[in-house]
């Protein structure tokens, strides 16, 4: 093995650790079935997994991803709706109780989380 090889490999494994995990054969064929589904190997699904539960990198789908793309545009064009009412009640001096449009961004916005925390762990 040639010097350079032999330095990355040291400094990579100061860097890294590994993990030798056993599961049983029915997990092992969940895991399997799911990491198909993503088109994933077995491994890089259980890294994925684990990375999520760390919060370090949060794997969504891809068709999840599409999904909350298209909920946060709609939630911003809400959020400019409301500003619009609350303007426009300003200005023909109506009262609007902001508190209730605002409440309702919230039950929204937890609507949205539940559905993702559902979807993912539902779907992997």
């Amino acid at each position: 093995m040639d010097e350079k090889r032999r330095d990355y490999l040291n400094k990579y494994k100061s860097q890294h650790r590994r993990i030798n995990l056993t599961v049983s054969n029915s997990d092992y064929q969940k895991i399997e079935y799911l990491a198909d589904r993503l088109s994933l190997k077995p491994t890089s699904f259980v890294y994925n997994a684990l990375q999520e539960k760390l919060g370090q990198s949060p794997y969504l789908p891809d068709d999840i991803k599409q999904e909350l793309s298209e909920v946060k545009f709609l939630i911003r064009n809400i959020a400019n709706n409301i500003n619009q009412v609350v303007h426009r009640s300003h200005a023909l001096k109506v009262m609007v109780h902001e508190n209730d449009l605002l409440m309702e961004l919230k039950r929204l916005e937890e609507t949205v989380v539940n559905y993702v925390h559902g979807k993912v762990d539902h779907d992997h």
